[in-house]
């Protein structure tokens, strides 16, 4: 595993340390933690903050601003004629590197410290053949994308890897498609990249740029639905995300709601996901249009082969009856699942995301009528539910904000 030579960002990850200089990095880091809530701070809230001597916390910040993570940014008002400093993250201080893997594409991002995207390259072209050369060419994306930024490498702290399926993120393995034998994906991806590589599941990463920068952020405990060819769900109570006990926490789309033949990615019947994904709406329209239903899809799948969500996406803008019927009939069904999610968990917010969330209104209104039809009146009353209205962008923001607090040990991973 390579992490960085600086002590600040090594905290966690050398269980070791301990003794006056691993407190010393670990009040840092608290700092840091609060200067990405509060975005400004004085050298006297530090000291109420942890607790310490204002010249213990004066120390503690001329010791960040040595280390350029933060800066100086003028002086406010602070009890009776007194101006205090202020002091704000410096946000060219350093940077972490975003990767999210699509079924067809990838999304690449670089994002400051201050959580702003300062570089990004979207929808590269991208088709699986195999797993060792699919990776390579990942690798190789991520590396041309490299040389087009200015940063010097040693001013990125870690790369961020967004991708479907079961992740193991204590040991960086992915354990689907990019499975090997011989070592982890991250392991790999660290010698070739020769950067700190944490990889998470797509809908934690999804879950995590809508959070905190579309609909969720002033609710403590929300839902976020990732809507892409599956289901699933990034969860966060009082404002933290929930992994559970190995990583895998939030497969709604696994729930086995339904009484069908249908066999699901994961093996088994009547997944939510086999009655209410953005595959399920591409099997039902398939299915109509062989059966006579008369579609501008039709055209497309003839032309290409295959439909694509956002092919639906664009028919239903079209106004297609099919694709229109297709939406409903999977709305009302996701509709079903969320009510379980709903009695179970009583969010304040769930956020419908994902590449299907780009249908809005059309998925929204059968989703609400199903939802309140099968929850309990008493716990959905408390609950809003509403579309992602950052949509596509929210994978690489997550991914991107979620290795950046890793490395600043804001959460675990």
């Amino acid at each position: 595993m390579i992490v960085s030579t600086n002590s600040f960002f090594s905290i966690g990850k050398q269980p070791e340390q301990a003794g006056i200089p691993y407190k010393i990095e670990l009040r840092k880091k608290q700092i840091i933690a609060q200067l990405t809530i509060t975005t400004e701070i004085t050298i006297n809230e530090i000291a109420s903050l942890l607790g310490i001597s204002a010249p213990t916390a004066n120390e503690l910040m001329l010791s960040l601003l040595k280390d350029g993570l933060v800066k100086d940014t003028g002086k406010r008002l602070e009890g009776v004629g007194r101006r205090a400093t202020i002091y704000k993250l410096a946000e060219d201080s350093y940077y972490f590197l975003g990767v999210e893997i699509k079924k067809y594409k990838l999304n690449i991002g670089l994002m400051g410290m201050d959580k702003k995207l300062i570089a990004s390259s979207l929808e590269i072209p991208f088709s699986f053949s195999n797993a060792h050369d699919s990776l390579n060419a990942i690798i190789d994306d991520i590396k041309a994308f490299l040389t087009t930024v200015t940063i010097p490498i040693d001013k990125i702290l870690g790369v961020g890897l967004s991708i479907a399926g079961r992740i193991n993120i204590k040991k960086g393995e992915i354990l689907t498609i990019y499975h090997f034998g011989d070592a982890p994906v991250n392991s790999i991806l660290e010698n070739a990249l020769k950067l700190p590589v944490y990889i998470d599941n797509d809908s934690r990463t999804i879950a995590y740029g809508e959070y905190f920068f579309g609909e969720g952020n002033n609710e403590q405990n929300a839902l976020v639905v990732n809507l892409d060819y599956g289901i699933a769900l990034g969860i966060f109570i009082h404002g933290r995300p929930v992994y559970g006990a190995s990583g895998f926490a939030g497969e709604l789309g696994h729930i086995p709601i339904f009484d069908n033949e249908k066999i699901c990615f994961c093996g088994k019947k009547g997944c939510l996901e086999t009655e209410a994904s953005g595959l399920a709406l591409i099997n039902y329209i398939n299915a109509k249009m062989k059966e006579g239903s008369n579609s501008m899809l039709q055209k497309i799948l003839d032309t290409k082969g295959y439909l694509e969500i956002e092919d639906i996406v664009l028919a239903v803008k079209h106004g297609d009856n099919l694709a229109i019927e297709g939406v409903a009939a999977i709305g009302e069904k996701l509709g079903k699942g969320l009510a379980v999610a709903i009695n179970l968990l009583n969010p304040q917010l769930i956020i419908l995301g994902g590449t299907l969330s780009a249908l809005g209104e059309g998925l929204l209104l059968p989703v609400k009528a199903s939802l309140f039809q099968h929850s309990l009146s008493l716990i959905n009353s408390d609950t809003q539910v509403v579309v992602s209205k950052i949509k596509d962008k929210s994978g690489l923001l997550g991914c991107c904000l979620l290795v950046r607090n890793k490395i600043l040990g804001l959460i675990e991973g």
